[in-house]
């Protein structure tokens, strides 16, 4: 019955799509159509659908070099699998290989890596050159991916999202299979590549403030000694802890001046790194402290280093356009991998971003600082009122109780007890996480095969894990919780995982607002601290999903201009973050044209990940809705091992209902009538 349901949908679905990559001229339609004839005359009617789907998506990526039309002919009549045993047996293989493929490359890229996304010693050259070895395993040589492609062809994400439903979980993972070979690039379209100059080769990671060094209007130096933030996330994440300290307003605005000025390019060149020089962000002058005195000096701003960078990070992705299938984009293709559609993702945001609740929330916001909104508080995240301990308490607390990694990992299967794992399940997932240090910010690493550990990556100062450092290290847990449950109990090992990565940010989220409950401030997930976080997420994605809706926007220029200069790119980018503030916040904080949404370095990067953020929070309350009431852990088990389905069929399994922003925007009317 299983293979007859597949024999069907290929059926159903073979004439109204194409094959993954546009057909290659080598192969022509006659040649097709005699393979397809004597497959058929071979094994029966009842496997025609199959073979003319697999036979048609092998062509498309047969080239010249993988031999004449003959050989294609004697490949497809020797590697055809007829349904059944047979195919059952190379599914299982396929699962098996994949599987030491797969983690075995991720233990040895993990070795190679270590040193340089750590802080175990001093990063060498040599370090770099090791990190930047790529062992690739050409599957179209040896011709397993042919052989792949013939028997379990590639289903497009509209075929997955009609058939899906239908499908049974081996089915899903048949798909999965397919997936590996969807497309073939032909080396002979390969682009010339282009290079950043070594300088600029580490520009946003080596873009580290050194706060210390920071003047007030007043030349007063506000910030500890040794404190270091980066750009933008340092930046962010003290605008956002100093909310719980006492008399934050005039660091914030000073950090904002500074955001503003990298976002302008008037940075002095001179404050970017460590630095002997001292900078006073607000009249934006630089000095030289001479004995106790400061004495002003002339300095030369950054100016557009920042959009070379940007210009060439998004050319380079563009330019590999050449590669794929007529139309294919990098907007595209980078939709396409999260399997939902542009227009759809920007639904959801502009759902949110522009919805009518915002003025309230920010009102509440405004009623709580005693004063009038100014741009960095789009970055707020705590709404409670009445916080059961303040930061510093939070830090004391945090660097005694975790001095080093160690310690921390060491704790890990506590920690997830107190969110309501239950023993057995809290130890078989903690003793597989291993927490490393990292320069800033924070990143999971996840395993590929049984029997490897998830990696767990966030900063620790000199004297220990601060609350910062903390609450990273919970959104990672929930990233290493997803992993590792996809990895050891989902049923195939080619469904692990999640549809994209909105789905994971949504794990890690579900933890990082429990953050307090795992540290013991507060013992149960209260309903005041669900109404709390409801608002914190609706806030978050506002912000976050106009960044989104900018870095969207910006793409969508650039290649509606694809010849634009750096000062054109540059322009375009102020001006697109300008006109998403004016049209969303100008009103509720009273200011226009602030270009605030183009800091992130996500954006920089040219990665066109920051849609994930918001989606990813969108997930979170429609997961949070689903979770009321019952066991967390229990819940949370079942729908890491629902597995890489299409994102509408993963949030039906797992709260009954199609992705959809209501349950964010439902959860903010009840705690704006609650609270």
């Amino acid at each position: 019955m299983q293979h007859l349901l597949i024999t069907i949908f290929f059926t159903l679905s073979l004439f109204l799509t194409g094959y993954g990559q546009e057909d290659t001229a080598f192969i022509s339609e006659s040649a097709k159509e005699q393979v397809v004839d004597r497959l058929i005359e071979q094994y029966g009617e009842e496997e025609s659908a199959r073979i003319t789907r697999g036979v048609h998506h092998l062509a498309s990526l047969w080239l010249e070099a993988d031999g004449s039309p003959t050989a294609f002919h004697d490949f497809c009549l020797k590697q055809f699998i007829p349904s059944g045993e047979a195919l059952d047996q190379a599914f299982d293989i396929a699962e098996q290989q994949f599987e030491a493929i797969n983690g075995y490359r991720r233990e040895l890229s993990l070795k190679l890596d270590y040193p340089v996304t750590t802080m175990i010693r001093p990063v060498t050259e040599l370090d770099r050159m090791f990190a930047g070895a790529q062992f690739q395993v050409d599957f179209f040589k040896n011709k397993l991916a042919m052989a792949i492609a013939l028997n379990f062809p590639f289903f497009t994400l509209e075929e997955k999202e009609r058939l899906g439903p239908h499908w049974s979980r081996k089915e899903w993972a048949m798909a999965r299979l397919g997936d590996q070979f969807d497309f073939r690039v032909d080396p002979e379209k390969e682009p010339k590549p282009t290079s950043l100059p070594d300088e600029l080769r580490d520009y946003t990671s080596l873009y580290i403030l050194s706060m210390d060094q920071v003047l007030s209007p007043r030349m007063e130096v506000l910030f500890p000694a040794g404190t270091r933030l980066n750009s933008h996330n340092g930046l962010r994440d003290e605008i956002k802890g100093l909310y719980s300290r006492k008399d934050p307003l005039e660091k914030q605005r000073i950090l904002q001046a500074i955001i503003m000025h990298i976002i302008h390019q008037t940075i002095p060149a001179c404050m970017i790194g460590e630095t002997p020089y001292y900078w006073e962000p607000q009249a934006n002058k630089v000095y030289a402290k001479e004995g106790k005195k400061f004495v002003e000096v002339d300095y030369s701003a950054e100016a557009g280093t920042r959009y070379r960078v940007l210009h060439h990070n998004m050319t380079s992705k563009m330019r590999q356009d050449v590669k794929y299938a007529a139309g294919s984009t990098y907007l595209s293709r980078t939709f396409d991998n999260v399997q939902l559609s542009e227009s759809k993702i920007v639904s959801l945001l502009e759902s949110v971003v522009g919805a009518p609740e915002k003025k309230a929330v920010a009102a509440m916001i405004e009623k709580r600082l005693g004063r009038k909104l100014e741009p960095f508080d789009i970055w707020i995240t705590d709404f409670d009122e009445r916080p059961d301990v303040d930061m510093d308490q939070l830090d004391r607390i945090l660097r005694e109780k975790y001095p080093t990694p160690m310690a921390f990992q060491q704790d890990i299967p506590t920690i997830l007890q107190k969110v309501g794992f239950r023993r057995f399940e809290a130890d078989f997932i903690g003793s597989r996480i291993v927490v490393d240090p990292i320069p800033s910010g924070g990143h999971a690493n996840a395993p590929q095969m049984r029997g490897a550990n998830a990696h767990l990556r966030t900063r620790f100062e000199s004297d220990g894990l601060n609350y910062k450092g903390y609450r990273v290290a919970m959104h990672e847990i929930g990233h290493n919780i997803q992993q590792i449950v996809g990895t050891y109990m989902t049923d195939y090992y080619l469904l692990k995982g999640i549809p994209s990565s909105p789905f994971t940010e949504a794990m890690a989220d579900l933890l990082a607002y429990r953050n307090l409950v795992a540290l013991g401030v507060n013992p149960d997930y209260r309903v005041r601290e669900r109404q709390s976080n409801a608002l914190a997420a609706f806030w978050f994605v506002c912000e976050i999903g106009a960044v989104a809706l900018h870095e969207i926007r910006v793409w969508n220029w650039l290649y509606d201009h694809p010849n634009a200069t750096v000062d054109e790119l540059n322009e375009a980018t102020l001006e697109i973050a300008k006109g998403l503030w004016n049209e969303y916040f100008a009103e509720i904080y009273g200011i226009k044209d602030v270009p605030i949404f183009a800091i992130y370095n996500h954006f920089i990067s040219g990665a066109l990940y920051l849609h994930s953020y918001p989606l990813g929070n969108i997930v979170m309350m429609q997961l949070e809705e689903q979770f009321d009431g019952l066991d967390f852990a229990e819940e949370l088990i079942r729908v890491c091992k629902i597995g890489k389905l299409t994102p509408d069929q993963w949030m039906i399994e797992a709260t009954g209902n199609p992705l959809s922003a209501e349950p964010l925007l439902k959860a903010t009317r009840e705690a704006l009538e609650a609270l």
